[in-house]
């Protein structure tokens, strides 16, 4: 119980992180020697950050992504992940400012060969901000999701599959919407490369 109240508080503590500005790996190498100090040597958190921006002529998009990963057995680690994202689309009058934060929370059994994952997401807050209109806040989305992961070619290349579900209820959007709750079901395939 004493792991996984270290992991509970370590997770609720760390987001502050994406909200600084300038956040870089100084700060991340830091927080991940704190966490350490205050567990046993052969039971170590991972935590990563990953910053994802682009830019072009009338838009600015910044994605953020800190992942806290601990290790409960040899074939068993939750992994908890909070997401920042903001865009600008700058077309004058018809400029928009989008902002959005996730806490999901991802269980991965890991059979050596492949890995399986159990995922639950929730957005709280997106919010759009336009010129001629004050902020509207959208409904809060709940996603569940299950992934499968596999070495794809050679081990540095990773293949990941994804099914989820998310869903949305307008009682709490701050403007009357045409429905009352709303589904969305998604296959996913990412195709990622280890450098």
């Amino acid at each position: 119980m004493r792991r996984f109240s270290q992991f509970y508080l370590a997770f609720c503590a760390v987001p502050f992180l994406l909200i600084v500005s300038d956040v870089n790996a100084d700060v991340v190498e830091e927080t991940e020697r704190w966490l350490n100090k205050y567990s046993n040597s052969d039971d170590s958190f991972s935590l990563s950050l990953i910053k994802n921006k682009i830019q072009f002529k009338g838009c600015k998009q910044k994605q953020y992504q800190l992942a806290l990963n601990k290790r409960i057995g040899s074939m068993f680690n939750v992994e908890g992940i909070v997401h920042y994202n903001k865009g600008l689309l700058d077309y004058g009058v018809l400029s928009q400012r989008v902002k959005s934060h996730e806490y999901e929370v991802v269980s991965w059994w890991d059979s050596g060969d492949y890995r399986i994952g159990l995922s639950h997401k929730i957005r709280p807050q997106h919010e759009i901000s336009l010129p001629v209109a004050d902020s509207i806040q959208l409904p809060t989305s709940i996603t569940s999701g299950l992934y499968v992961q596999f070495p794809f070619n050679e081990d540095s290349h990773l293949l990941t599959i994804g099914a989820l579900r998310e869903s949305w209820d307008s009682n709490d959007a701050s403007i009357s919407l045409p429905w009352r709750s709303s589904r969305d079901n998604q296959v996913t395939l990412q195709y990622a490369i280890a450098f």
